[in-house]
């Protein structure tokens, strides 16, 4: 269990930070307005050649590979919920990288769901 805890604390970490890097390339990106076939293919071309989305990416295959790792020790039912932690680890850097505002509420509610993970993370551990 511990290990699973250990690894899916760091496959969370890992698809926040991810998450955040691919945020910086889509903005530097741009938004998509349009949704024609060769507007679709240019505007993801862009994406999938910008370094913040591919090092986003990359942060988001280690999680699924911690994830996969995981899923061979501990039941679904223990390692999916420890996926929540990542909520904690985004809203972090999002203020700390992006310059978000997370209102009090919002931490609240992240600090409720990880006190959940907690309680499914001590009673998982008879899994």
């Amino acid at each position: 269990m511990l290990r699973a805890l250990i690894a899916m604390t760091i496959a969370a970490a890992a698809a926040a930070f991810g998450q955040i890097l691919l945020r910086q390339g889509m903005q530097q990106v741009g938004s998509l307005e349009r949704f024609a076939p060769g507007a679709l293919v240019s505007y993801f071309w862009a994406a999938l050649c910008n370094p913040y989305v591919i090092g986003g990416t990359v942060l988001n295959a280690v999680f699924y590979f911690l994830f996969l790792a995981s899923l061979s020790w501990v039941g679904v039912t223990v390692v999916l919920p420890l996926t929540a932690i990542e909520f904690a680890f985004a809203a972090a850097l999002a203020v700390v990288i992006l310059n978000e505002t997370v209102p009090a509420l919002r931490w609240a509610g992240i600090a409720l769901v990880i006190l959940g993970v907690i309680l499914i993370s001590i009673a998982g551990g008879d899994a």
